[in-house]
């Protein structure tokens, strides 16, 4: 069997180191800033550094999926390239990156899914600069074939879109998973124990139907691996718009029949930076790796908060 290859082309990103900016206590020196504590400066500012675009051409297979890939090359050709994964089976949601411009996980985008032929032929005139020629000039046809033989193509990753990026695919998801907790995404019951006619325990106290159940439980599969917000043109990383992720989680439990909090849940969401910040784009729904209609859920809560 003829050995197949693949191009990954990555763009890294190496973080500048952070300067101490203590000289010895001046004087003169301001002691704050009105603009908030150098403690809040990093988390807010976006990491300056090295940015480059490294191509790595390795042997695989159409059915490996790319984080094999990854694998592959950090164990035999570059252990200094940075991305993260935890399960590798599409259940933790950490391996999030933009594959070909797309937000989805490593774990799950198999080669033959993914990969791309490449397009274009970079070459170098007389003066050193760089052109750029479709490779299906006749001049160069018979070149690209030759080139392009046994190998599969190319599949272009990046950083998950919409958020700070701390080193090659490795986003920083902080300002995700701190909205989320603003949201106190956990069962809020009466508190109430209930008991039966002759005293004991109600073990059913929380049984639901069928309906019940159906109107939350899609929901519950969601991981908060970022790939709705990474495709969200609204979301920002920031505190403009609180995000599908946060959104669906409250809806997770606002439609909870066990919830108590419902009432005071809408209220939290109902501001400029909630659900009044969705525009109905719908490209949130395009990749969920758990098969969630982000985009259906977002239109069902908005119109919940305005319709109550």
């Amino acid at each position: 069997m003829t050995n197949t290859t693949v191009t990954l082309r990555v763009n890294r990103f190496a973080p500048r180191p952070e300067r101490n900016r203590d000289r010895g206590g001046s004087p003169f020196a301001r002691k704050s800033s009105p603009f908030g504590s150098s403690a809040e400066a990093p988390a807010r500012r976006r990491p300056r550094g090295k940015q480059w675009t490294q191509d790595y051409v390795i042997e695989a297979r159409p059915e490996d999926t790319v984080l094999d890939c990854l694998l592959t090359i950090k164990r035999t050709v570059d252990p200094t390239l940075a991305f993260r994964y935890s399960c590798g089976h599409g259940m933790c949601g950490s391996d999030a990156v933009a594959i070909n411009g797309t937000p989805t996980l490593l774990c799950t985008a198999t080669l033959k899914d993914w990969v791309k032929p490449e397009h274009t032929v970079v070459q170098t005139d007389d003066e050193g600069f760089r052109r750029t020629d479709d490779v299906n000039d006749a001049d160069d046809a018979a070149g690209a074939d030759t080139a392009n033989d046994g190998s599969l193509g190319v599949i272009e990753l990046a950083a998950l879109p919409g958020f700070p990026v701390q080193r090659d695919l490795i986003a920083d998801i902080d300002p995700m998973l701190d909205q989320l907790k603003k949201l106190k995404p956990a069962l809020e019951a009466d508190g109430v124990l209930a008991t039966t006619k002759d005293g004991k325990v109600d073990v059913f106290e929380y049984l639901q139907n069928p309906e019940q159940l159906a109107r939350y439980e899609r929901l519950t599969n969601c991981i908060a691996c970022g790939v709705c917000e990474g495709s969200c043109p609204v979301f920002a990383g920031g505190d403009a718009f609180i995000g599908p992720a946060a959104l669906i989680w409250s809806s997770r439990f606002i439609n909870d029949s066990r919830d108590v909090k419902a009432a005071e849940r809408m209220d939290t969401i109902d501001t400029a930076d909630g659900v009044a910040a969705c525009q109905s784009v719908r490209a949130c729904s395009r990749q969920c790796p758990r098969g969630i209609d982000v985009g259906e859920e977002m239109w069902q809560i908005v119109a919940k908060v305005r319709e109550r």
